[in-house]
């Protein structure tokens, strides 16, 4: 068997098997991330593979584009496939060979995670719904924010060969300081080696335990988790604002497109309980002048300067946090330093009511950094945030 990659003008010839060989203790892989990553997925790749192992097109991949690639447990590493990419982004590239798994590609993080296509629609509800306890977990308890925002920061995890689920869950627990309440659910395996990418805390624990079939529950005040076994049906709950219609008649519409999902009114909004892959449909049908939500929830990269940019969003009680996330997925860069942040009293997982349209930079941050009493510079595309003496 022969892999042919070309890479840009580069022509790349190896031999391949269909399993690759078990190496202990592999060099730390250098892979990007952020903003990096996202760049690397827009990048174009002409490729072709003919009775190819998955793992080992796979790893190709990671070694010259120099990104994380997890592939799921439950697909055979050993399947073999036939592709054939025409200088197409690594991204729609990664989509055909999901596809060519009956499987489906996302990114989480910065990896891009391939698993069967159930499963990985119902990884997203499950970390749509982690992220919603943790949230609700601060609002109900002031001292947990501090927690909320530790688990919400970006770490990187590495596994060798033949280490196992329970010693990479180890890693991660270690790491935010949680206890695992009851370890014994952990079945035994032996995984390849690999990598988890600037991952939140819900996210790297999603990441292996949806692989076992597995999920897990906050408890403690968020240092300690409770793994459950993934339920069969798996929602998620989120409120949205109708415009142009009654919401009597933006109910009904609702139900006669997506009978799948439990549609209520709340107040003045919509209450929407659905799985996060109809959540995504609601919303693009609720916003039709939305970009439109890419396969692997990918953002198009976004390379203007800050200040040419125009702003519009509109959100109640959102956090600050959750907003500069979202932010950072169009290419935008925040720098600062939590310590001095947590020391003047700035919490970013406070919540604010922010409304504003076609905004510039100045308007737009003005808005969002002002109720934290914070202190904003511009340069490119990054923001230097400080406290206000």
């Amino acid at each position: 068997m022969c892999l042919t990659m070309f890479i840009g003008q580069s022509e790349l010839i190896a031999q391949s098997t269909t399993e690759s060989p078990v190496i202990l203790n592999r060099d730390q892989p250098l892979y990007l991330v952020e903003r990096n990553f996202r760049h690397a997925l827009a990048q174009p790749i002409s490729a072709s593979w003919s009775n190819v192992g998955i793992r080992t097109i796979l790893e190709r991949i990671e070694k010259t584009q120099q990104i994380s690639l997890i592939l799921d447990c439950r697909i055979d590493p050993s399947t073999t496939l036939k592709i054939d990419l025409q200088n197409q982004s690594v991204e729609a590239g990664l989509d055909e060979i999901a596809s060519a798994l009956h499987a489906r590609a996302i990114v989480v993080g910065s990896n891009v995670f391939l698993g069967p296509d159930q499963a990985m629609g119902t990884f997203k509800t499950l970390l749509a719904q982690k992220q919603q306890e943790l949230l609700a977990l601060s609002d109900n308890r002031p001292d947990m924010k501090t927690r909320a925002t530790q688990l919400s920061r970006n770490k990187s995890f590495y596994y060798q060969d033949l280490d196992t689920p329970a010693e990479l869950l180890n890693q991660i627990a270690d790491s935010y300081q949680i206890t695992i309440s009851n370890p014994e659910r952990i079945p035994h395996d032996l995984w390849s080696h690999g990598a988890l990418m600037a991952v939140n805390a819900n996210e790297a624990l999603l990441l292996v335990l949806n692989q076992l079939n597995l999920t897990f529950l906050w408890e403690k005040q968020g240092t300690a988790i409770r793994l459950l076994p993934v339920p069969d049906h798996v929602t998620v709950q989120k409120t949205y604002s109708p415009r142009g219609h009654s919401l009597s008649e933006t109910i009904e519409h609702l139900k006669k497109l997506f009978p799948a999902a439990m549609i209520t009114r709340k107040g003045r909004m919509l209450l929407v309980d659905a799985s996060a892959d109809l959540q995504e449909k609601v919303e693009a049908e609720l916003n039709p002048a939305k970009r439109p939500v890419r396969k692997m929830g990918t953002p198009q990269i976004d390379v203007l300067p800050i200040q040419r940019r125009k702003f519009t969003l509109r959100a109640q009680k959102v956090p600050v946090l959750a907003v500069m996330q979202k932010l950072e997925q169009s290419g935008i860069e925040f720098e600062y330093q939590p310590q001095q942040l947590k020391q003047a009293g700035v919490d970013l997982t406070q919540r604010i009511d922010i409304s504003v349209q076609n905004a510039d930079a100045n308007e737009f941050f003005d808005v969002l950094f002002g109720p934290l009493n914070l202190s904003y510079q511009i340069e490119g595309i990054k923001v230097s945030l400080t406290p206000n003496n």
